[in-house]
């Protein structure tokens, strides 16, 4: 951990959009502390941050002789970290912050954690690969088909119907984002008239609290302006695996096998 700490503070560092009299890692026109929150998480598929208890929930590989993904937790407070059993393959997670409810999709279908943080079983038996809360929950499949489960009811996503996904947001403006093969494509919900946004590769899809699209790419990170209908770059942060927001709008990311929460630096500039 002292050996890599270093390291990858000096990589962050050179990536973040900072200029030369100020410090730390600038993200959307603010400067932030790195904190370093857990390492060794091998290849995060999916993360989530339940803002009504500041627990971080992922799903990663693990490092067995047969592949297969499980659910983990982090709680920022304090830093207690484990495993959640029960879900064979686990991939997606996505949060109702408003009725507290953590979904979890796996191998063998739709799963909710209850007060005790263990799975219960919803009648849904899709292979889930991506989950999506705004109002309603949404989800990706294993056949890359992206579906809608409301009240109990499963029924396609009709935006998206014949379209491969690999990923997808909505954000404030019921724009929803989706990806296929690092393309990020745009359609407007209750219409079916896709937009291409092919300049970048893609490889994260988030909102903040406030459901502002966040899109990580090779070359940064960028927010959607709904005005201009393009991207933004509001950070110099590459190569990201998963992206997340606290009520604080204070990034939480995961970068190689590291996760990272980003804070607020209230020296914002300095002289060397």
């Amino acid at each position: 951990m002292k050996l890599l700490y270093p390291f990858l503070l000096s990589i962050i560092l050179t990536l973040s959009t900072a200029d030369r009299r100020c410090r730390g890692v600038n993200f959307n026109g603010k400067y932030y502390d790195i904190e370093m929150i857990k390492e060794g998480i091998n290849k995060i598929h999916q993360m989530a941050l339940n803002r009504n208890d500041n627990t971080v929930y992922f799903t990663y590989d693990q490092l067995t002789d047969v592949p297969m993904r499980s659910l983990g937790y982090v709680k920022l407070d304090t830093r207690e970290a484990g495993l959640i059993g029960g879900i064979r393959n686990a991939s997606g997670v996505a949060i109702d912050h408003v009725r507290n409810k953590v979904y979890v999709g796996g191998m063998d279908g739709l799963y909710v954690l209850n007060k005790e943080g263990m799975p219960e079983k919803y009648p849904v038996y899709d292979s889930i690969e991506k989950l999506f809360f705004k109002d309603v929950l949404f989800f990706v499949n294993s056949k890359k088909e992206a579906h809608v489960f409301d009240n109990g009811i499963l029924k396609p996503m009709i935006e998206l119907q014949h379209e491969d996904v690999d990923d997808l947001i909505i954000d404030d403006d019921d724009n929803v984002f989706f990806l296929q093969n690092g393309t990020l494509f745009r359609v407007r919900l209750g219409t079916r008239a896709i937009n291409i946004h092919e300049r970048y590769k893609v490889n994260v899809l988030s909102v903040d609290p406030y459901y502002r699209a966040f899109i990580g790419t090779s070359e940064g990170v960028f927010v959607y302006n709904k005005y201009k209908f393009a991207l933004d770059k509001v950070s110099n942060i590459r190569d990201l695996r998963s992206l997340t927001f606290n009520k604080n709008l204070e990034p939480v990311y995961a970068v190689v096998d590291v996760l990272i929460k980003l804070n607020v630096n209230p020296l914002k500039c300095v002289e060397f």
